[in-house]
């Protein structure tokens, strides 16, 4: 499976891990990724806020150089792939914010004529490689995990697409296709408070701390979500946290998928993690190799 590569900003950067683990899993599950050439930001959640104008335009722009070169764009970031959805269904529609978009395209020596598809990464995994993909690819099955699915709010709306926006399933198909058992909890598609722990801490840590508990009370030993804002979100609130609560580790999604195809701790970031030493020494404890085929 050929697909385009949008990393977006965060994931040269403050979400390193994500894309190490993204290069690490694409390739054993016959993902090939082309990064897109030039890419720029995509305007993500805060230049909207400014000009609208600008920040379709800034992911129309990435929209047309994808045009260029492929028709399927995967990126690892919710709000990469909310924003270039947006821009997508903008210039398809029409109408005079349409314009000043293909205006500003055109400026740069661009167009756009529709035909990129935009994808998470989560989407991709369960509807392009596949979940038998992943579980045939398993060398250290993960058994013994309690997985905790935090697909946070941008995965699932407002451009849900490969999943059931109202009961979303795709991160429960991965967690049993690595091995490990699902920790149901009824906040999984609650938002985070990501940026409000900055501008707004006491909304902020009032949105976490319920997601937390609501995740502590379902008995998991680890939590999977797709989105690296919401990754470091949990791990600072955990941090800040009640010493008296139990820590516990936050994967990004490229990371749980690592673990059970056996790919080397280092190379996914995992030491990175905010997690007290014991919580990773726990996570990435050996176990038993996947049986073979009979």
């Amino acid at each position: 499976m050929k697909c385009l590569y949008y990393p977006g900003c965060s994931q040269k950067a403050t979400a390193r891990p994500c894309e190490e683990a993204l290069l690490q899993i694409a390739p054993r599950l016959g993902i090939e990724l082309t990064e897109i050439d030039d890419w720029n930001c995509c305007g993500a959640s805060l230049v909207p806020a400014v000009n609208k104008v600008l920040a379709l335009s800034l992911s129309a722009r990435n929209l047309a150089l994808a045009e260029r070169a492929g028709d399927t764009v995967i990126t690892p970031c919710p709000n990469c792939n909310l924003s270039l959805n947006k821009a997508h269904d903008v210039l398809v529609r029409g109408g005079p914010l349409a314009d000043e978009v293909r205006a500003a395209l055109a400026a740069g020596g661009l167009t756009y004529d529709g035909g990129v598809r935009t994808r998470h990464l989560l989407e991709v995994l369960v509807a392009g490689a596949g979940s038998d993909a992943i579980r045939a690819n398993v060398s250290t099955p993960l058994g013994g995990l309690r997985v905790a699915p935090y697909y946070g709010c941008q995965v699932v709306r407002p451009h849900a697409r490969g999943d059931d926006a109202g009961d979303p399933q795709n991160l429960e198909r991965v967690i049993a296709a690595v091995g490990a058992e699902v920790a149901a909890f009824p906040l999984r598609t609650t938002c985070c408070g990501g940026v409000l722990a900055a501008t707004r801490p006491e909304v902020g840590d009032r949105l976490c701390g319920d997601l937390l508990a609501s995740i502590r009370a379902s008995g998991a030993t680890v939590i999977v979500t797709p989105c690296s804002l919401c990754q470091v979100t949990l791990e600072m609130a955990q941090r800040r946290g009640r010493r008296s609560a139990p820590v516990l580790p936050t994967l990004n999604l490229g990371q749980l998928v690592g673990l059970a195809l056996g790919v080397d701790t280092r190379a996914l970031g995992i030491g990175r993690l905010l997690a007290p030493r014991a919580c990773l020494r726990a996570l990435t404890a050996p176990r038993p190799a996947a049986p073979a085929p009979s």
